[in-house]
C-alpha cells in the first residue's frame, strides 16, 4: 500500500490554514503540521522531512515565504508551491528566482490545488530521475564504457566502434561516409547538424552536438557526439546515448510550460476580478454617499430648526446620529482611497523620503503650534519606488506617530533608516502610548484598532494602506512596541 505524501503547510492565517489542511487530507495527503513563520518552517522541514511544502508568501516574522523557500533550496531538495493573493511583477520575479514547483493565486479551486500538487510531484520525480541519469552517465564516462567514433577529414569516411555502430544502427565495423551518417540523422535535425559538421571540419574545430538518429525498430534515439581534432587530419571522439535525459528534459519542459500557462491564466482571471470589484466598489460607494449625506444634513437641520422641541436628551441622540453618519462617510472615502492607491500602476523613480517626511512634519506642527514636539528626519533618505504611494506610506506612519504621542509632555518622533543583512530598512519611531505586542498581528487588518476611538480618533485603515503599498513594492512592514514606551514601525522597499 502506497504511503500518503506528506505536505507541510506554511500559512499564518489560522482559518485559511485549517481549511487548507482539511482539503488536503480529504484528497488523501498527510499534513503533519502547519507553520506560521520562517524559523518555524525551517525547523519543521528538518524534523518532519515532508515531501512538499505549500508556502504562503506573506507570513509572520522578518522572513517572507520567498526567503524561506530560497533557504530551503540550499539545504533540502523539497519541492515548494507558493500560495498567495498577490500577483505583482516584483513578487513574481522574486518567486521565479527560487524555481518553485507551482504558484497558486488565491482563491483557488480544489481541482487546481490537486493538479498543481500532482504536477509538482511529477516534476520533482523527473528532476530526481534526471539527476540520477546524469550520475550514471558520469560513471559510464569514468569507466570508458562508451562508443568511439573517428572521422578522416581527407576521405570524409567514418570508422566506429561496435557500441557506436549499435547506437547508429550500422552493420558491424563497416566504414561509412559522412553522408551516410547524415542520412541516419532525423530529418528535422539534419540540416543544422550538416552545417555544424561542415563548419567544424573546414575550420578543424571541436565538434559537440546532440541530435536524433533513426534506428530500425526502435524509432528515434538521441545521441551526443563529442569529437576533437587529432594529428593526421582526423577527428576522434565518443558517442553517448542520451535518450533518457532528453526525454526527461522534454517532459519537464512540458510540465513547466503547463505551470507557466496556468499562472498566466489565473493572473488574468485575478486581474479581471480586481477590475470588476473596483467598479463595484465605486458604484456602491456612490450609492451610499447620498443617503449618508441626507442623514447628516437632516440631523443638523433638525438640531438647528427645532432645538426647543427636541429637548436635551433628543438633541444628544440626534448629534450621535450625525456623528455616526460622518464617520461612515469618512470610512467610505478611506476605502476608496485605499483602492486607488493599491491598484494604480507603479511609476518607479528615486523618491526623496527625507523631503517628504520633513514636509509632512512641518504640516503637523503648523496645525498644532502649541504642542511641544521634536521631529527628527535623517537626511538623504531615498528609495527606488512610486512617489505618490511612498508619500502615502510616510504620511500614514507620521500621522499615526503624531496622533499617539498627543498625550506626551514632549512629542518625539524620529524618521531614519538602518542596514540589515545588506538591505535598507526605513523606520518611524515615536515615544507615544505604544501597544502590547500580543496584538501586533491585528495592526494591519482593515478597521482593526488597538485603542478606543474615544481616546484616539481615526478610520482604522491607515496601516492597511501602508502594508498593501509596501507589498506592492516587494517589501514588508512590521512594528515593535511596548505599552507606554512608544512604537517603531519598520518597512522595506525592494521594487
Amino acid at each position: 500500500m502506497n504511503k500518503a505524501a506528506r505536505i507541510l503547510v506554511v500559512e499564518d492565517e489560522s482559518i485559511v490554514a485549517f481549511n487548507l489542511q482539511q482539503r488536503l487530507e480529504q484528497m488523501g495527503y498527510d499534513v503533519p503540521a502547519v507553520a506560521v513563520s520562517g524559523p518555524e518552517s525551517m525547523e519543521m522541514v528538518s524534523r518532519l522531512m515532508p515531501d512538499l511544502v505549500l508556502m504562503d508568501i506573506h507570513i509572520q516574522g522578518d522572513m517572507d515565504g520567498i526567503e524561506v523557500a530560497a533557504r530551503l533550496q540550499e539545504t533540502h531538495a523539497i519541492p515548494v508551491i507558493y500560495l498567495t493573493a498577490y500577483s505583482e511583477d516584483s513578487t513574481l520575479e522574486r518567486a521565479r528566482k527560487t524555481r518553485p514547483y507551482g504558484y497558486l493565486l488565491k482563491p483557488f479551486s480544489e481541482r487546481e490545488l490537486h493538479a498543481t500538487i500532482q504536477m509538482a510531484f511529477e516534476r520533482h520525480k523527473l528532476e530526481t530521475e534526471l539527476t540520477h541519469n546524469q550520475r550514471l552517465l558520469q560513471h559510464a564516462l569514468d569507466a570508458a564504457s562508451m562508443g568511439v567514433i573517428e572521422l578522416d577529414t581527407t576521405t570524409c569516411t567514418i570508422t566506429a566502434s561496435a557500441r557506436t555502430a549499435d547506437l547508429l544502427g550500422w552493420p558491424g565495423q563497416q566504414t561509412l561516409s559522412v553522408q551516410e551518417l547524415l542520412s541516419r540523422v532525423d530529418a528535422s535535425d539534419r540540416a543544422a547538424i550538416e552545417a555544424r559538421l561542415t563548419e567544424n571540419l573546414n575550420d578543424l574545430k571541436q565538434f559537440s552536438e546532440e541530435f536524433r538518429v533513426l534506428t530500425q525498430g526502435n524509432g528515434a534515439r538521441w545521441l551526443r557526439v563529442e569529437a576533437a581534432r587529432w594529428p593526421s587530419q582526423r577527428f576522434t571522439g565518443v558517442v553517448q546515448d542520451v535518450s533518457d535525459r532528453k526525454h526527461s528534459e522534454i517532459r519537464l519542459k512540458m510540465l513547466n510550460d503547463g505551470l507557466e500557462k496556468l499562472v498566466t491564466e489565473r493572473t488574468a482571471e485575478l486581474n479581471l476580478s480586481i477590475k470588476e470589484l473596483e467598479a463595484f466598489s465605486y458604484s456602491v460607494a456612490h450609492d451610499l454617499r447620498a443617503p449618508i449625506r441626507a442623514i447628516v444634513g437632516f440631523s443638523k437641520e433638525l438640531m438647528l430648526q427645532h432645538p426647543a422641541d427636541l429637548g436635551e436628551d433628543t438633541l444628544a441622540l440626534v448629534e450621535r446620529i450625525s456623528a455616526a453618519g460622518q464617520r461612515m462617510g469618512a470610512l467610505i472615502d478611506a476605502l476608496l482611497n485605499m483602492s486607488r492607491l493599491t491598484q494604480a500602476p507603479l511609476q518607479l523613480g528615486v523618491v526623496p523620503i527625507s523631503e517628504i517626511a520633513s514636509d509632512i512634519a512641518d504640516q503637523l506642527m503648523r496645525a498644532e503650534p502649541d504642542r511641544v514636539a521634536q521631529v527628527r528626519v535623517a537626511p538623504g533618505l531615498t528609495a527606488m519606488a512610486d512617489l505618490a504611494l511612498v508619500r502615502s506610506v510616510v504620511d500614514n506612519l507620521l500621522r499615526n506617530a503624531w496622533k499617539f504621542t498627543a498625550r506626551c509632555e514632549v512629542t518625539r518622533i524620529d524618521v531614519g533608516s538602518e542596514t540589515r543583512n545588506g538591505e535598507t530598512v526605513f523606520f518611524v519611531r515615536d515615544n507615544g502610548c505604544g501597544f502590547d505586542m500580543v496584538h501586533a498581528t491585528r495592526l494591519f487588518g482593515p478597521f482593526q484598532r488597538l485603542h478606543r476611538e474615544q481616546e484616539y480618533a481615526g478610520t482604522g485603515i491607515g496601516l492597511t494602506i501602508v502594508q498593501r503599498i509596501v507589498m506592492r513594492h516587494g517589501g514588508r512592514v512590521w512594528a515593535v512596541a511596548a505599552p507606554n514606551q512608544g512604537a517603531t514601525f519598520y518597512f522595506t522597499l525592494t521594487a
